[in-house]
């Protein structure tokens, strides 16, 4: 078993695209979010199965924009992700709305923040999402952080 010291837990940090400063918004739309939490479910599985590359395919535009490569995409998620270990549960922790935060283009955004427990320890995960052109949820952003 990995010891929770070992694992780089910051390593995801410096592709994330998207870490939305959603925290003080006061806006709520349940039906978006329950549709950005839903689009969260596939690409996570995705995750858990080490599937990078179908991640880096169906995350939306503006994630593969600015993460920059995908062979760089690759490298930090086999990083972080794979010192985890096995994955024992998710459950919801919260999510939050906003429409045209700061620092990202205009449009809709949720973010889906999950509680994790896996072999290596407790995670928060956090998938922020943007609302598509064709009305789709995507992923713009990946985080993990210790609990």
């Amino acid at each position: 078993m990995i010891h929770p010291a070992n694992v780089r837990w910051g390593a995801l940090a410096a592709i994330v695209v998207l870490a939305l400063p959603l925290g003080a918004c006061s806006e709520t739309n349940p039906e978006a979010e329950r549709a950005a939490r839903e689009a969260t479910k596939p690409w996570l599985e995705m995750m858990d199965e080490g599937e990078y590359e179908k991640c880096w395919d169906e995350a939306a535009p503006w994630f593969r924009e600015n993460v920059g490569s995908r062979e760089m995409w690759l490298a930090k998620a086999h990083e972080t992700r794979n010192p985890l270990g096995e994955m024992n549960f998710r459950e919801l922790n919260h999510t939050t709305y906003a429409t045209n935060p700061i620092g990202a283009p205009d449009g809709e955004y949720t973010v889906v923040v999950y509680s994790s427990s896996w072999d290596a320890g407790n995670i928060y995960e956090t998938v922020s999402m943007q609302r598509q052109p064709d009305g789709s949820w995507g992923v713009v952003g990946y985080h993990v952080k210790q609990q």
